[in-house]
């Protein structure tokens, strides 16, 4: 009865040694095509593990005071070597499905850093498609110029404001939420 006993234990101790391992949530490169996640953490990535793991990474400041019940927002993160505002990672109940990212820059120094921004996102994802700001008197337009990815899951912004942003999502806002549906 004993050497049974230890026989299972011992089984069940290398079924759990040799098992497959949690979902590897966290990616290898910073920037990874856009199907499998954005800013180093797959589309499925739970809260908890961005929450953690995310300040790890960056060295960003976790911003508690800006968060809701599916949201986490960050400063000072570097994205593609150029200092944030805000990171705001959005979650739904399969996980991460949305970050958006601003840049605080002002009329003088815009111009230089959003299309530095741009050219490094085109030589990552391809040559995008170019948005401009649409005037509808007497209401004004949304943004100034916006750059769209792979069906708009990603997009690079130009507020009226001059800051810009950078969204990237799990689904297509084009053609719906096909994506990630596992």
């Amino acid at each position: 009865m004993i050497k049974k006993f230890a026989y299972s234990l011992l089984f069940i101790l290398l079924f759990l040694l040799f098992r497959c391992g949690e979902t590897n949530y966290i990616l290898i490169e910073e920037t990874p095509q856009i199907l499998d996640g954005f800013f180093g953490f797959r589309w499925t990535t739970p809260m908890s593990i961005v929450d953690s793991e995310f300040p790890k990474l960056t060295g960003a400041q976790a911003q508690s005071n800006l968060n809701r019940y599916n949201t986490s927002n960050f400063s000072n993160a570097y994205f593609l070597g150029e200092l944030t505002s805000l990171c705001r990672f959005g979650f739904s109940e399969r996980g991460l499905s949305s970050i958006k990212i601003i840049f605080d820059t002002n009329y003088m120094n815009f111009e230089e850093e959003f299309y530095k921004l741009k050219e490094k996102l085109s030589a990552i994802y391809g040559e995008p498609r170019e948005y401009p700001g649409i005037i509808d008197y007497p209401t004004l337009p949304e943004y100034l110029v916006r750059y769209t990815w792979i069906e708009s899951r990603l997009d690079i912004t130009l507020n009226l404001d001059y800051t810009f942003e950078i969204n990237a999502y799990s689904f297509s806002p084009m053609l719906g939420g096909f994506f990630n549906t596992k």
